[in-house]
């Protein structure tokens, strides 16, 4: 990873987020940018109370993060990005502009009590990056071992090279978990590559979830593991599209503690 995007609304959660990023890449050949998007006051008259200068609050809001991340990470490569265009919107215009490669950020914002939040929602479900999503109730640690579910659907280099990285730069063991809601398909489609063969380099391991409730059967197992980071693919009319369905208490239900790691599916 060369450009990892950072988006922050200044909470404890968003820092959480950077500092999962910091501990995983590191600042060596790395450069990381803050994001920060907020709403502009539509209008202002003199009868009515003073409206607070947003554009001045972010701008503050980003050399307080950064100050804080570089308390952290001592030397780092470190832009800020303020805009009042939808997050996701900016997120995907970085990805070309300035060759981001990741987006890695908190799940909860400021006073969301623990739900996942609409602007994570929106990241995740409408970024051309991949996202890494971290919950605040996530215990810093070191990355060793991380899950890969498999949905029998067409992966190739492009998808998991994230993954790839992830695990090259943290030494972790992958642990391919094939996941069926009924019968497994007897076999791949011509021309496609199993995961093993994908993840030929990297140390990994299968296990088979099936059944009904495969989602909690996948947190289960991730708990039995001892998993520090679950991977999921986003591909659209899967079953785990689910988890970025419905109401937002629900969305990205898969686990509450691990950071989530989203990889696209590519047509």
């Amino acid at each position: 990873m060369k450009h990892i995007l950072l988006p922050t609304d200044f909470s404890e959660t968003s820092f959480k987020a950077a500092v999962f990023a910091l501990d995983l890449f590191g600042t060596k050949d790395v450069r990381y940018t803050l994001v920060h998007t907020y709403l502009k006051p539509a209008f202002s008259h003199v009868l009515l109370p003073r409206v607070a200068d947003t554009s001045a609050m972010a701008k503050n809001g980003l050399r307080r993060a950064e100050r804080r991340i570089r308390k952290h990470a001592g030397k780092v490569r470190l832009a800020q990005v303020a805009s009042t265009e939808a997050l996701y919107t900016v997120l995907n215009e970085l990805a070309v502009r300035k060759a981001a490669d990741l987006v890695v950020m908190g799940t909860q914002g400021e006073g969301n009590y623990g739900l996942v939040g609409r602007n994570t929602v929106a990241a995740v479900t409408e970024c051309v990056l991949p996202v890494i999503a971290v919950p605040a109730e996530h215990e810093r640690e070191r990355v060793e071992r991380i899950m890969l579910t498999n949905d029998g659907g067409a992966m190739d280099e492009r998808t998991l090279e994230p993954l790839r990285q992830i695990a090259l730069a943290s030494g972790a063991h992958i642990e391919v978990v094939q996941v069926w809601e009924g019968e497994p398909p007897e076999r791949l489609a011509p021309g496609s590559k199993t995961v093993s063969e994908l993840l030929h380099d990297i140390p990994h391991s299968l296990e088979v979830v099936s059944g009904g409730d495969v989602v909690g059967a996948i947190n289960e197992q991730a708990r039995a593991s001892r998993i520090q980071l679950v991977a999921v693919v986003r591909r659209h009319k899967s079953f785990l599209d689910r988890i970025f369905q419905g109401s937002t208490s629900k969305r990205m239900a898969l686990h509450t503690t691990e950071p989530l790691l989203v990889l696209r599916s590519r047509p």
